[in-house]
């Protein structure tokens, strides 16, 4: 029996997106009072409540996308990790230099260009193959 192992890199990272919702709900849940941080503001009340339930839901639309390979979870991670990048620059600048927030926009970084390289795994062979199907001599 052979197994299909394509993609099976990003497909690993889709499961840890999803540890990683999961934890982040347990989180958010443990400490509900935690003044999150999100574009130089820190975020407090019970509202803060609902704008920290973005990270999870979008870790777990991801790893959902990884793990299939979804077309969408390519665009999706490429636009969760520009907004976090905007973020924890603006939150740089607003609380100070902290080497976590430094170390998460460098692997940031490193994971788009990763992201990036292995955009074939995400696209739709239908689609492409309609978009690479031959045009004969004689249609001219």
């Amino acid at each position: 029996m052979r197994t299909n192992r394509v993609g099976l890199d990003v497909k690993i990272l889709g499961g840890l997106f999803l540890i990683f919702g999961t934890v982040d709900l347990v989180v958010i849940a443990l400490f509900p009072s935690y003044a999150f941080k999100l574009f130089g503001v820190a975020v407090t009340g019970p509202s803060s409540y609902l704008v920290k339930l973005h990270s999870p839901a979008v870790h777990l639309l991801i790893g959902y996308g990884f793990l299939w390979l979804r077309p969408w979870a390519w665009g999706l991670s490429l636009a969760y990790a520009g907004f976090g990048l905007v973020s924890e620059t603006m939150n740089q600048l607003s609380f100070g230099f902290h080497p976590v927030r430094s170390g998460f926009m460098v692997t940031t970084i490193l994971f788009v260009a990763y992201v990036i390289w292995k955009r074939a795994l995400f696209t739709d062979e239908d689609q492409a193959a309609k978009h690479h199907q031959r045009v004969s001599e004689e249609t001219h």
